[in-house]
């Protein structure tokens, strides 16, 4: 059977491939590091390919924003673009934070044992992200109302707690920047990087919690640019949405990450309060029988 290829549908496989495209640079700058294993120190930043790759994982997920708006927008939404959504969503947020992980503990004074846990958290992340995306695409539906929130973590939501992590951790190691330099009359900065220095440390068992919540259908999270793009919102919102994208703009080194795991944390909380409301009204029930 030929595949053809209508106009509609063209644009948004476009923007999907720059997805695609950005989780290729990244493994390649990745593929590029040469470091002897053992070199992270307080006094040695990790190469700038890492903060580099992470950066390329959140332009991807630029991309992945777009893709399906442009594609329910223009009539292009099929199940090529389904196909290839997931395709590129499994390199960029799926392969490219869990090659990070092994890369950068690798460079970290770690013992054997240590490294041996990081591949097989690395590998848990990996297959979390593949076995949520083949659920999401045989669960895929184009209507809009079906994309606003998700069971499970998204993808990118996870890819970004891995890559605003890396990317903080480069920004304080190298200590350049003249917001940091400010600060260095309120706090030393060896403190800071000792106290940035346990990150390698912390990704690879982060990987292995964000592969799991990935996959946990009793979590679910908003679908963050359904909400933005697809509601009516006050003007008071559109105030507040502008702030912060300056205040992102000024900072992301330090604001992506609160965002991020912010965005993590929300729906784990969240049913903790409404398993706890629950329990109370159960209980104030009884009482009532009682």
């Amino acid at each position: 059977m030929k595949l053809e290829l209508q106009r509609n549908i063209i644009i948004p496989s476009l923007v999907t491939i720059g997805n695609g495209i950005c989780g290729f640079s990244a493994l390649w700058l990745l593929c590029k590091v040469d470091a002897q294993p053992g070199t992270l120190t307080i006094d040695t930043p990790p190469p700038a390919a890492f903060a580099q790759a992470g950066w390329l994982i959140l332009l991807g997920m630029v991309f992945d924003v777009f893709d399906g708006k442009v594609a329910r927008m223009s009539g292009g939404s099929s199940a090529l673009g389904a196909q290839l959504d997931s395709l590129c969503d499994l390199i960029t947020f799926g392969l490219v934070p869990s090659v990070l992980t092994l890369s950068l503990g690798q460079l970290s004074h770690s013992p054997v044992w240590w490294q041996r846990a990081t591949w097989f958290f690395s590998l848990a992340y990996f297959l979390g992200a593949m076995l949520r995306l083949a659920r999401f695409t045989a669960e895929n539906e184009p209507d809009e109302e079906a994309h606003l929130a998700f069971k499970g973590l998204p993808t990118p939501g996870a890819a970004g707690c891995m890559a605003s992590l890396v990317i903080f951790y480069s920004y304080i190691a190298e200590f350049q920047k003249k917001e940091l330099q400010l600060l260095e009359r309120f706090i030393d900065p060896e403190t800071l990087k000792r106290g940035v220095g346990c990150i390698p440390w912390i990704l690879p068992p982060l990987a292995l919690v964000l592969g799991y919540t990935m996959v946990s259908n009793r979590l679910v999270f908003e679908h963050v640019g359904s909400r933005l793009f697809s509601r009516k919102h006050s003007f008071d919102f559109f105030v507040y949405l502008i702030f912060a994208v300056i205040v992102a703009a000024v900072v992301p080194e330090i604001l992506l990450p609160l965002l991020f795991f912010g965005y993590l944390l929300h729906a784990p909380i969240r049913l903790i309060a409404q398993h706890l409301a629950q329990r109370r009204a159960a209980e104030a029930a009884d009482e009532i029988q009682g």
